[in-house]
């Protein structure tokens, strides 16, 4: 039986790097026996984290659809087309969509998941980090698309429920099986400075390690500077409150918007005269470090049933750098 490695996330833990590197070996990985299938990518999208992963077999269960309305369950068929008639030993499936919305915590759309590839063995891969910093690089994130005008403590309060981690797992564990989780750290320590290689040893390929091609000092959609986030912030809610009133925000306008953006964070000029504004006006922190601390104190007994249950770790550590 074919086994799928159906790697759902988390977001914000090198999982763009991870999948430009799964994309550009797929003729040597299929040589060695995995297919990184071409259904379900989008190779044209505009975002770079949709660009080489399956976030669109995610997106077809949340009734999405692209502009020319061709998204729907037709690619899960297109994808089990692909995998039968190549028939590996292996399949690796990428998509953090998949722990990124609050429909994939519904053990109902998890089941229709197991339902769609009941032909399949499921090893369900998943990377965790410690909430303060996925907190952070999320952040960052959502208010660089211009998806986000309210303060990071806002932002946390309304989506607590992807810093569970603990119930994320049980989630899947009790459709998937507790014995089918392969649960990694998204660490230095762990990733040896890029997911890929962590990840190479999680699908048992760490010895053909030199096989495939790999830049392992590229840098993919790093969050910009503190000070940087908290100049779109304010243009974020200047565009929310003030232009809404005066211009049509349609999906041109959107467009346009976040290309405005990403010019602003991504312009090393910029953002050396933004990093010179004294601190006083303006600092590098999104989150005081007290604020760290209580949130990882708020995780602290359901991270450690995850590193005793999951990891196996007698200590109760799942982080080792709590404060």
């Amino acid at each position: 039986m074919t086994t799928i490695y159906l790697h759902i996330g988390m977001p914000k833990t090198g999982t763009t790097c991870l999948q430009k590197a799964l994309f550009n070996n797929r003729d040597k990985f299929l040589e060695n026996g995995y297919l990184y299938p071409m259904s379900g990518i989008k190779h044209n999208a505009k975002e770079i984290v949709n660009r080489y992963c399956h976030n669109t077999l995610a997106h077809c269960l949340m009734g999405l659809e692209d502009k020319d309305n061709t998204l729907s369950m037709s690619i899960w068929e297109e994808l089990k087309t692909e995998i039968d008639s190549i028939n590996p030993k292996n399949v690796i499936i990428s998509a953090e969509a998949f722990t990124s919305f609050e429909i994939f915590y519904q053990p109902e759309t998890l089941a229709k998941i197991k339902d769609l590839l009941k032909e399949y063995e499921i090893k369900v891969v998943i990377y965790l980090r410690k909430q303060d910093d996925f907190l952070e690089s999320s952040y960052c994130y959502m208010v660089k698309l211009g998806a986000c005008s309210v303060g990071i403590k806002e932002l946390f309060n309304e989506y607590q429920y992807i810093f569970n981690y603990y119930q994320i797992l049980e989630n899947w564990a009790d459709i998937f099986g507790y014995d089918n989780m392969i649960v990694r750290l998204f660490a230095k320590s762990n990733t040896k400075n890029h997911i890929f290689a962590d990840f190479l040893g999680v699908i048992n390929q760490l010895n053909n390690k030199s096989d495939y091609k790999v830049d392992y000092g590229a840098k993919i959609n790093v969050s910009p500077s503190g000070k940087t986030i908290k100049m779109l912030l304010l243009i974020n809610n200047l565009n929310e409150r003030i232009l809404a009133r005066f211009i049509k925000l349609d999906d041109s306008y959107w467009s346009n918007y976040q290309n405005f953006l990403s010019f602003l964070s991504d312009n090393k000029t910029i953002c050396k005269l933004v990093s010179m504004l004294p601190n006083v006006l303006i600092d590098d922190l999104l989150l005081l470090p007290k604020e760290k601390e209580d949130i990882m104190r708020q995780f602290q007994e359901l991270n450690s049933q995850i590193a005793y249950k999951y990891l196996g770790q007698k200590n109760g550590v799942l982080f080792g750098d709590y404060f």
